[in-house]
């Protein structure tokens, strides 16, 4: 339970939040990252079975093996894109459950973020679209200044180059980080809204957003470098035997809800500040699309109007009865 949901964070209450809101309802994001880990867990033990079996075959592989491979990771990154997608959506809306006080579980959380299947898929081929395109031309870019004009000059531009690529990169990144939240939460029907909105959220606020993500990326990074050192083989970059398969999805499986959370945490967070979004315009937004009984409750413990747990707008009198037997008509006689 938040005590006061709707404060504006600082740096490091964002992660105190986050941290709090993961291991307060621990059973419902755990859930839904076990679903999300199923075909990260096939991608993961196929890439380490295909990458031994081709170092112990003493000829290279054909190319009927490489094209059944290649389409076997095809379509399983595919199902693993859609049940990401699925996935952060499902937090998201736990997320918000949780600050307006709702009841939430995890099955209930994946039902909500599949009715909108087609606006957060749609919204994330529009980004990782963008993104891809952008390293792909940045590739081809470095291949033909590095192997087809080598001389100092065009070593000083690649390096110039690669600056600004990251530079701009990160300036995109961070602009379209919020488009899932936005999408999930606002309920867009269009993708391209939901980018719009992303970036307007982020306008002037990079800088926190970038700060804590690459806080939490250093995190995971340190605490799977620990577990690996710890139990494992001691190389975080090689996998040796199979502790080291549980230690590396043992990190992501904490590592995607955590992610998740702290995303919604920070799209709320900002909404908060720059728009004082309260309570009952959270639940205007989660609810939209929810029965009107369910639109008009006030769910908000904090609320101390009225003494019922939960309560109808709709149905609040505007005046109690005594009040309401007590009104007489007004004199009209005429003398």
């Amino acid at each position: 339970m938040i005590d006061d949901p709707f404060e504006y964070l600082t740096f490091g209450g964002t992660f105190g939040r986050s941290l709090g809101i993961l291991f307060d309802r621990f059973d419902v994001f755990m859930g839904i990252a076990f679903i999300m880990m199923i075909p990260f867990s096939i991608i993961f033990i196929t890439s380490i079975y295909f990458i031994i079996s081709s170092l112990l075959k003493d000829r290279p592989p054909d190319a009927v093996d490489v094209i059944f491979q290649f389409l076997t990771f095809g379509i399983e990154i595919a199902i693993y894109g859609l049940v990401t997608v699925i996935g952060r959506g499902a937090i998201t809306h736990a997320v918000t459950q949780i600050y307006i006080g709702q009841p939430l579980g995890w099955l209930q959380c994946l039902k909500a973020a599949w009715k909108r299947k087609c606006s957060l898929l749609g919204a994330a081929l529009v980004v990782y679209g963008v993104l891809i395109v952008a390293v792909i031309t940045a590739a081809l870019g470095f291949w033909l200044l590095l192997h087809k004009f080598v001389n100092g000059f065009t070593i000083t531009l690649s390096v110039v180059f690669g600056i600004a690529f990251l530079g701009c990169a990160t300036y995109l990144y961070t602009g379209v980080l919020l488009t899932n939240s936005t999408v999930m939460v606002e309920n867009f029907s269009n993708p391209i809204k939901g980018v719009k909105r992303s970036w307007e959220l982020s306008t002037g606020s990079r800088c926190y957003l970038l700060c804590t993500m690459l806080c939490l990326w250093m995190l995971f990074q340190l605490v799977s470098a620990f577990f690996t050192n710890l139990f494992g083989a001691g190389s975080f970059y090689e996998v040796e035997s199979i502790i080291d398969v549980i230690i590396r999805l043992g990190s992501y499986f904490f590592y995607f809800p955590l992610h998740g959370i702290i995303e919604t945490v920070l799209y709320l967070n900002l909404r908060i500040g720059r728009e004082s979004m309260n309570h009952q315009v959270l639940s205007g937004d989660v609810m939209s699309d929810a029965p009107p009984a369910s639109r008009f409750r006030n769910d908000d413990p904090a609320a101390t109007e009225f003494s019922q747990e939960s309560l109808d707008y709709r149905h609040v009198p505007l005046m109690d009865d005594d009040d309401d037997k007590e009104m007489v008509a007004p004199n009209t006689s005429v003398v």
